[in-house]
C-alpha cells in the first residue's frame, strides 16, 4: 500500500540521515477549524477571538520580545505527487509540513496515514528527486496567526490560505495543554477548556479528538498535532475541488 512504499522508498533515498518514525512526544493538543459565516472576514474573526480570549478569558498575547511585537506562528503543507514516467510510484503522493513551534523537523504524510519525521536535511533530498516526486504548488496550503496564554493553556487562532494565490479558507483554533504529554490524563481538561473557548462560536470539537496518543505508551505525539492540521487541510483543498466540479483534491 501507499504507506509501505513510501517507509521503503523514504529508507531508501534517506539512509544516511537521522529519520524516525514520529516518537516525539509533547503537550497534548486539540486543533479545531472554524468555518466562518458569509457576512465575516478572517480580520473580523480574529478580532472577535481576541475579545473574547482577552477580555472574557484574561488571556495575554504572547510577544516576541526580540523584536517586540506579537510572536506569529505558522505551519505549512504541500503535496509531492510521483511522476507519471515512475511506475513503481504510480498514482502516490505524500504531504510534506513544516511548522515555526519545531523549526528543526520537517513531517512527511503519506496518503495511508503514515507519517515519518526528519530533520530539516531531508528537504535537500527532496530537491534532488525531481524525476520521481514533483511539488504541487497549486494545493499548497499554510495556517498563520498569533499566539495567546490562559493559565496552562497555549492558544493559537490562525488563518487558513490556499494556493499561489493565498485564498483564504477557513480559520483554525488550536489550544495546548501544557502541563501534560500523557492524553489520557488532559482529555478531559483540554474538552472542558475546548468548550469554554468556542461556547459562542459555531466550532464543533471533531471526536477524533479522543483517539490520539500512542496505545501503549499514552503519550501524545508531535505527529499527532500535524495530523490534525493535515485534516483541516485536506477538507479545504476538497471543498474547493468540489466547488470547481473536480470531485475530490485538486
Amino acid at each position: 500500500d501507499a504507506a509501505a512504499l513510501l517507509h521503503e522508498f523514504l529508507s531508501v533515498v534517506t539512509a544516511t540521515l537521522p529519520i524516525a518514525k514520529a516518537v516525539v512526544s509533547t503537550q497534548s493538543t486539540g486543533v479545531l477549524q472554524w468555518i466562518l459565516q458569509p457576512n465575516m472576514g478572517p480580520a473580523q474573526a480574529e478580532e472577535m477571538m481576541r475579545q473574547h480570549l482577552v477580555e472574557n478569558l484574561g488571556a495575554k498575547l504572547i510577544h516576541n520580545h526580540h523584536k517586540n511585537e506579537p510572536e506569529i506562528w505558522h505551519i505549512e503543507c504541500e503535496t509531492y505527487t510521483a511522476m507519471q514516467n515512475v511506475s513503481a510510484l504510480s498514482g502516490k503522493s505524500f504531504q510534506l509540513i513544516h511548522s515555526t513551534e519545531e523549526a528543526t523537523l520537517s513531517f512527511a504524510f503519506s496518503d495511508q496515514g503514515g507519517i515519518i519525521v526528519a530533520e530539516r536535511s531531508f528537504d535537500t533530498i527532496l530537491t534532488k528527486l525531481g524525476d520521481s516526486y514533483q511539488p504541487n504548488k497549486m494545493t499548497r496550503i499554510m495556517a498563520m496567526g498569533k499566539k495567546y496564554e490562559i493559565a496552562d493553556f497555549t492558544v493559537k487562532v490562525g488563518s487558513v490560505q490556499l494556493g499561489t494565490s493565498a485564498s483564504f479558507r477557513c480559520m483554525v483554533l488550536e489550544i495546548e495543554y501544557r502541563p501534560s504529554c500523557y492524553f489520557k490524563d488532559a482529555a478531559a481538561l483540554l474538552h472542558e477548556f475546548l468548550s469554554v473557548v468556542t461556547a459562542t462560536l459555531p466550532i464543533a470539537i471533531p471526536e477524533t479528538l479522543n483517539h490520539f496518543a500512542d496505545s501503549i505508551t499514552g503519550l501524545y505525539q508531535l505527529s499527532d498535532t500535524i495530523k490534525q492540521y493535515v485534516k483541516i487541510f485536506s477538507d479545504c483543498r476538497r471543498a474547493v475541488a468540489n466547488s470547481m466540479g473536480h470531485g475530490g483534491n485538486f
